[in-house]
């Protein structure tokens, strides 16, 4: 099994699951509200400025939110791992907007069910992806990194230098050149 991220007109993969507060008329998949904001944050939302602050603000709220309902997502996560069927957990946004299913995914899904994890779907159309580098060589990228993560390691191979980027369970990632460690642990802002 593996759980995915999309938005309602994107590819889904498996069983979509609606995470939003309210589905689309006709969504035929199932409605999860365990990982919806409030009706009081998506109003919130809809009348703030959208941008970085509000960005902020917004998953702290939402972190409040899901710490609120920890009792129910242990049910959840523990009934995950006896499920079979890959899914995606959906929302409006599409990818690359902001959405708090990026936040469900780092929260929830990458630090209870890290071997689950697929990642958004249509960040990458391929689940690898190959780019030459300067040195002709072809480097293999995971499509499950955030943009940020695959900007960062896209430049560098541009540049003739074919860092590697391996995500671990605890949603750090560690950048290495030639098998030497560059920076020790780094997360990077959420997306």
């Amino acid at each position: 099994m593996t759980i995915f991220t999309s938005y309602y007109a994107g590819k889904i993969r498996g069983e979509a699951v609606s995470i939003s507060l309210y589905p689309p008329k006709g969504f035929q998949g199932k409605h999860l509200p365990l990982f919806a904001p409030t009706p009081e944050l998506l109003k919130w939302w809809k009348s703030s400025a959208s941008d970085t602050d509000a960005e902020l603000e917004y998953t702290r709220q939402f972190h409040e939110i899901l710490l609120c309902r920890q009792q129910l997502i242990d049910i959840w996560v523990a009934k995950q791992q006896q499920n079979s069927h890959d899914m995606t957990l959906c929302c409006y946004e599409k990818t690359g907007d902001f959405c708090h299913r990026h936040q469900v995914g780092r929260e929830v899904i990458q630090r209870y069910l890290p071997k689950l994890w697929g990642g958004e779907v249509g960040l990458r159309t391929v689940t690898e992806e190959k780019m030459s580098t300067n040195c002709g060589q072809k480097i293999i990228l995971p499509a499950t990194y955030p943009p940020q993560v695959l900007s960062l390691i896209e430049k560098c191979h541009e540049l003739g230098y074919p860092v590697k980027c391996d995500r671990l369970e605890c949603g750090y990632y560690q950048v290495s050149l030639n098998g030497e460690d560059l920076a020790g642990l780094a997360r990077l802002k959420p997306y």
